[in-house]
C-alpha cells in the first residue's frame, strides 16, 4: 500500500495546524510559539520559560524566557504578559522588563 503525494501533504497540513492549536492551550508554549513566529526556530524549543507569579490587571500573567534576543532590535526580550482568553492564550504585551 502507497501514500500519495496528496495525502501526504493533507496529514502534514492536519498535523501543523494540531500543533498549532495545541500552542494556544499553554501558557509555556504560547511564549515559544511567539518566538518561532518571530523567526527563531531553534531559540524556540531551547529557551526556558518561566512563570513569575506576578499578575497585572491590564496587562496579564507575567512570564521569563531566557536567552530570546530580538533580530530587529538587537535586545533581549524575556518579559511576556500573557491573558487567557476562554481556553486560549495570547500574548498580549513583550519587551524587556516588567
Amino acid at each position: 500500500m502507497t501514500i500519495s503525494k496528496r495525502k501526504s501533504i493533507a496529514v502534514a497540513a492536519i498535523l501543523l495546524l494540531a500543533g498549532l492549536m495545541m500552542s494556544f492551550l499553554s501558557p509555556e508554549w504560547t511564549v515559544r510559539r511567539y518566538i518561532f513566529l518571530h523567526g527563531q526556530l531553534v531559540t524556540s524549543v531551547t529557551t526556558a520559560v518561566h512563570k513569575t507569579g506576578y499578575t497585572d490587571v491590564s496587562y496579564g500573567e507575567l512570564y521569563v524566557a531566557d536567552g530570546y534576543i530580538d533580530r530587529a532590535t538587537g535586545d533581549e526580550v524575556d518579559t511576556f504578559y500573557l491573558k487567557r482568553l476562554g481556553p486560549f492564550w495570547y500574548v498580549s504585551t513583550a519587551g524587556s522588563g516588567p
